[in-house]
């Protein structure tokens, strides 16, 4: 999976503990494909060393101007999208008040195009006046902050200041390179299984892991969209930065989608609701022995009810189907007016691999991809297409 081919990321890394977190980040993004070039601060070295960054990076670190007088302007002009992580207040502040004393701070005066700021401090300095004041400036020049999180940090204390994951750092930087057709669009999105409860511990449910549709919310999010994913039981670890819902039921789904709809321009219905729920439900756990017979009803048809509401809203539907997939699919999308529906085999469910069928009402199209981001960004580009139209 190559999502970042020779795109050019320029990472600057200051002088702070979370340095360490850096070193797994430059290697992710290789691993996706990008080259990457990294700018350190003089005390930098004295956490992680120059040799590390390089082995991981592929490339010289850059720390002064030694090799080359014109450093800042070249890796300036290099960079497609520039990340500083972590950001000690110190530099922070030097960059509000443009201040160019080091090759990273000049580089940011030079640098005209995205540039994202992760801070990674203590507490107690991050929730200093002069350091808020400092990150409103940034924000009102356009500069991204990325909000530290909370969690122990380095000094034992608990509470604001610790870098960002590389996870979520990796995703901003795929945000930053991405088109943004959908900028401005409201996109609600399920994912997930459904569970049926028989009594207060055993359920009726599937084996989705919701990977699919929070792929879909990263690429919507990464295109420009607000994006809110309401979510049934997963084990696909939830897309960064994104407005995420939890339910249980079949008629928890409902009802929360129902609340969404009227806000929402791009409705995707990608969670794996049961069809069927039992009858009666003990408030109690079943006691062991002998037969158990389940008595089941159908649950609400939550993507009917959307198709027939539906006003200005691109409804998109998911079918898996065991036999006859393109025909069944193409029912479907008919008797449920929806827009699009993507068609897939059994096999997918749970799978890293994904394929099947893209159709709407003036054909179809197949695809297969070695992962499911992959194959959301596929998905994503042709429903911004029918948000344009």
């Amino acid at each position: 999976m190559h999502l970042l081919k020779n795109r050019r990321i320029l990472i600057g890394v200051t002088g702070g503990i979370a340095a360490y977190k850096t070193a797994q980040l430059i290697r992710d993004l290789r691993k996706l494909g990008a080259d990457v070039r990294v700018i350190v601060t003089p005390f930098t070295r004295s956490f992680v060393g120059d040799m590390t960054f390089e082995t991981l990076s592929g490339n010289r670190v850059s720390a002064d101007w030694s090799e080359d007088p014109l450093a800042h302007i070249n890796l300036a002009r290099w960079a497609e999208v520039f990340l500083i992580a972590p950001c000690t207040v110190n530099t922070l502040s030097k960059i509000a008040l443009g201040i160019g004393d080091t090759l990273l701070t000049t580089t940011v005066l030079a640098y005209d195009r995205t540039l994202l700021i992760a801070p990674a401090a203590n507490t107690v300095m991050f929730r200093n006046p002069a350091v808020q004041e400092n990150l409103r400036k940034l924000r009102e020049r356009g500069i991204l902050i990325i909000e530290p999180e909370r969690g122990l940090l380095a000094c034992e204390e608990e509470g604001e200041g610790r870098l960002a994951d590389p996870e979520r750092l990796k995703d901003w930087i795929l945000w930053a390179l991405h088109p943004k057709p959908l900028e401005g669009k409201r996109i609600l999105l399920t994912c997930g299984a459904t569970r049926e409860y028989i009594d207060p511990v055993r359920f009726v449910s599937n084996e989705s892991s919701g990977e699919m549709g929070f792929s879909l919310a990263r690429v919507a999010r990464w295109m420009g969209a607000q994006v809110k994913v309401i979510a049934g039981f997963t084990t696909a670890p939830e897309p960064p930065e994104t407005d995420v819902v939890r339910v249980k039921t079949a008629e928890d789904m409902r009802r929360a989608v129902l609340e969404e709809f009227g806000n929402a321009d791009v409705v995707i219905m990608n969670a794996a609701v049961a069809d069927y729920r039992p009858l009666r439900t003990s408030d109690r756990k079943i006691k062991k022995g002998g037969k158990l017979i389940l008595e089941l009803e159908q649950t609400p048809d939550i993507l009917a009810e959307l198709g027939r509401k539906k006003k200005t809203q691109i409804l998109v539907g998911f079918a898996l189907e065991s036999e006859e997939l393109l025909k069944n699919a193409r029912k479907k999308l008919k008797l449920k007016n929806l827009d699009m529906i993507v068609a897939n085999p059994p096999e997918v469910m749970g799978a890293g691999h994904h394929k099947g069928y893209l159709i709407t009402a003036s054909g179809f199209e197949e695809f297969a991809f070695e992962s499911k981001i992959e194959s959301a960004l596929f998905i994503m580009n042709r429903i911004s297409k029918l948000t344009a139209s």
